[in-house]
């Protein structure tokens, strides 16, 4: 990495939203003084720095509106799926897909995170990036599983394992081996409410910024992509304040 971006991300770091406005503590005070030692020697690269800055501070408020405007409909809203308790009090964001393979990866972690802390829920926010209709069908897996989370939340669970342990994409034939499996193939139809909910999870989750799947909101933090269980309970308990 060059030194215009090295630059950037000392300067981003220390403004970002998380100390903004804030005492600079003395580690922070101390980056401070070498970026401004850098820049001294190299005054060339202080009005793109600074455009750069300008442009990251908008976009950590866009984001920060962008939250604001969807906080009810991610935090409240009983059309997502959760897993564990659903009156825990903590609850951690998961934009998902079933047909993305990190996703998967993730999902026995975020099983034992909720089992070994009750006061956590997940939950998930279906975002179909990688399939929108599966041939042969006219539906997709996010839409037969969020017909049944508003149907039949018991039947969901047993497809929802289901679906998560196939590997690769969706198909009509595996779609309805789950079906036949759990006795849902009603289900398989599409749903103007459930059509619905992946509009505002899609709205949502572009208005937000994000790119990719898995995508995880944990108190104030968001991380993209798969994280193992280790670092994923690290960040629980250190954002929800858990022993």
């Amino acid at each position: 990495m060059n030194f215009i971006y090295k630059t950037f991300f000392i300067v981003a770091f220390i403004f970002s939203s998380n100390v903004f406005a804030q005492d600079l503590n003395p580690q922070q005070e101390e980056d401070l003084e070498k970026v401004e030692q850098l820049l001294r020697e190299n005054p060339q690269l202080i009005s793109n720095i600074h455009r750069g800055l300008q442009r990251f501070l908008e976009q950590q408020s866009e984001q920060k509106n962008a939250f604001a405007n969807h906080q009810e409909w991610l935090y409240q809203s009983a059309a997502h799926p959760i897993l564990g308790d659903k009156d825990a009090p903590h609850k951690i964001i998961v934009f998902t897909d079933y047909n993305c393979p990190f996703c998967k990866k993730l999902e026995p972690g975020l099983h034992k995170l909720v089992e070994e802390y009750p006061s956590i829920q997940v939950v998930n926010i279906f975002v179909p990036l990688r399939q929108q209709q599966v041939d042969g069908l006219k539906t997709n897996s996010a839409l037969y599983g969020l017909n049944l989370w508003r149907n039949d939340p018991k039947a969901f669970f047993e497809s929802h394992n289901l679906m998560v342990k196939k590997s690769g994409m969706h198909t009509a034939d595996s779609l309805q081996s789950v079906a036949q499996v759990t006795g849902t193939e009603a289900f398989l139809s599409p749903s103007s409410e459930s059509e619905a909910v992946i509009r505002k999870n899609m709205s949502a989750f572009r208005e937000l910024g994000f790119r990719g799947t898995p995508t995880i909101i944990i108190g104030q933090q968001v991380t993209p992509g798969y994280i193992p269980y280790d670092k994923l309970e690290t960040i629980a308990t250190e954002q929800f304040e858990l022993d």
